[in-house]
């Protein structure tokens, strides 16, 4: 028994589909014969119904009016001999015969078990000429129909079971035959099949019944093996184009060696030549810086060489003067007229001193400017447009004597953090400059200072109209010593101090532009804050 069982579970698990479409036949099968049977069986009861009314309807006609005559008569025998006519008539289970004396129904004669209610009940009036003399009640029950009822629905539940059974069997035998046996060779075939074993060919087996026409089971068999040939195909040439890749793969790396070696190559060349220039850019940038400090010391030496020169000859004219007069006065023949030459001389000679003297301090102090020391000032909070005009305030003189105007365009509000001492220098040398350089030989001529904040940068726009800077130094503008007034006092630093005082006090940029008869003009762009303020000053700028 127990073999038994193992072998149906093996079985069942085999053919699960075969069970399921049993389960489901079954199923179906069984829910349309309980359908069937219970419209039969309400059909059957609604005949039992239709024929007990019938039989009821009957009494009227045949029982009726002889009821009533021997009710009125009182013939008993005749009575009960009507009932029991009545009672043998399908499913009647109850007949009485009720009275009428005095307006009140008296039950005299009834057949049949007496219940208050029946399924089916009709009342008759008994008539004697015309007379109402009593009452015919009776009542039918439904026992025997759904007793028959009942035995007709076990015949017909047994017969369409075995039914539905035997069908179910035959649909699933064929089934099995036409479907599922070729749909598990079909699933053995897919779990046999991997990428090393490609070359077996899926075949069904033809029973005797099966067509020579392919069905949709042959189709899908025939799918199978042309995706399993298109499969082994396509694998034979990914193997092939994977050999080619690999093949490939190998050049590539004697490529990349032999391309390696020669970037290593390259670059230790590359390497050495970067470092020969660093070193040759080294010695290049200390040249520049020597020859720069040669060109200042040169400058230095130079301008300052005059001024001194010239003084020491007066020095010399002035020492040779007291020896004269010192000799002249022991001998006794100094004259009022020789003492009065000697003390033109002398005055002549010391303001030549004192005049050379000055223009060489003068020089020492630009020199000490150019040096831009921060360390004696540190930034404040300023107005930038009450700064200009302080500095055009200072300047009233200069800009009346040259005749010039002055248009200016900045916010009133405008307020910076910066070193307003700076500033001042800045306006100062270029405003000198062009009043000495630019307006030279003009009668009149304009400045124009535009000033306005852009993100966090101030930007200042300086213009003259007039005369320029000639060509042969105007690439050159910002260096020390370069003038075009060198014999008539003029240093060259004023554009060299500008430069030095924006790019490394106010930590900004200016560029210079110039045509020949248009004028010049100086682009400036600044931080609007520097941060070097004491740690107790508060900014309540921002």
């Amino acid at each position: 028994m127990q073999k038994l069982l193992t072998n149906l579970r093996l079985h069942r698990k085999q053919n699960l589909l075969s069970y399921r479409l049993l389960v489901y036949i079954l199923m179906c099968s069984t829910l349309l014969a309980v359908l069937s049977t219970a419209v039969q069986l309400f059909w059957d009861y609604r005949n039992d119904i239709s024929n007990i009314e019938k039989g009821i309807n009957s009494i009227e006609a045949g029982y009726l009016d002889s009821l009533a005559s021997s009710l009125w008569k009182l013939d008993q025998d005749q009575i009960g001999i009507q009932l029991d006519g009545i009672m043998k008539l399908p499913d009647i289970g109850f007949a009485a015969i009720t009275e009428i004396v005095a307006n009140k129904e008296e039950a005299i004669f009834y057949r049949g078990d007496k219940r208050e209610e029946f399924p089916i009940s009709r009342d008759f009036d008994l008539s004697y000429n015309k007379t109402l003399v009593g009452k015919l009640q009776v009542g039918a029950t439904l026992e025997n129909v759904y007793d028959r009822l009942l035995k007709k629905f076990m015949v017909i539940l047994g017969s369409q079971a075995v039914k539905t059974f035997l069908v179910s069997i035959c649909i699933l035998f064929i089934v099995h035959f036409l479907v599922v046996r070729h749909l598990n060779t079909l699933s053995r075939f897919t779990q046999r099949l991997d990428l090393d074993n490609l070359d077996e060919t899926l075949k069904l087996k033809k029973g005797v019944f099966d067509q020579d026409e392919a069905d949709s089971i042959d189709q899908l068999a025939n799918t199978l093996n042309a995706m399993r040939d298109n499969i082994r195909k396509q694998l034979n040439e990914k193997k092939k184009v994977q050999r080619q890749l690999e093949q490939l793969n190998e050049e590539l790396e004697q490529r990349v060696q032999y391309r390696t070696a020669t970037l290593k190559h390259t670059n230790d060349r590359l390497a050495t030549a970067l470092e020969e220039l660093t070193q040759t850019k080294d010695k290049l940038v200390e040249s520049e810086k020597m020859a720069a400090l040669g060109e200042l010391v040169a400058g230095v030496a130079h301008e300052i060489n005059t001024p001194v020169g010239n003084s020491l000859t007066s020095a010399s004219f002035l020492q040779d003067l007291s020896k004269d007069l010192s000799a002249r006065l022991e001998k006794g023949q100094a004259a009022p007229e020789q003492i009065r030459s000697y003390s033109d001389d002398i005055t002549e000679a010391t303001g030549m001193i004192t005049t050379n003297l000055n223009r060489a301090s003068k020089l020492i102090n630009s020199f000490k400017q150019i040096a831009v020391d921060q360390s004696n000032e540190l930034t404040q909070h300023f107005n930038i447009r009450e700064n200009l005009e302080e500095t055009l305030r200072t300047l009233e003189t200069d800009i009346r004597d040259a005749k010039c105007q002055i248009l200016i365009d900045c916010d009133k509000n405008l307020e910076i953090v910066s070193y307003p001492a700076g500033f001042v220098q800045i306006y100062n040398n270029l405003i000198m400059n062009s009043i000495i350089h630019g307006f030279e030989g003009k009668s009149d001529g304009t400045i124009k200072i535009d000033i306005k904040k852009k993100d966090e940068h101030l930007l200042i726009t300086y213009s003259d109209d007039g005369r320029g800077i000639p060509e042969q130094i105007k690439h050159r503008i910002f260096n020390p010593f370069v003038t075009s007034k060198r014999g008539s006092g003029g240093s060259g630093l004023g554009t060299h101090l500008i430069y030095n005082l924006i790019t490394q006090l106010l930590k900004g940029s200016i560029s210079c532009t110039s045509e020949r008869g248009q004028g010049a003009r100086f682009d400036i762009r600044v931080p609007v804050r520097i941060q070097n303020l004491p740690d107790d000053e508060d900014d309540d700028l921002w």
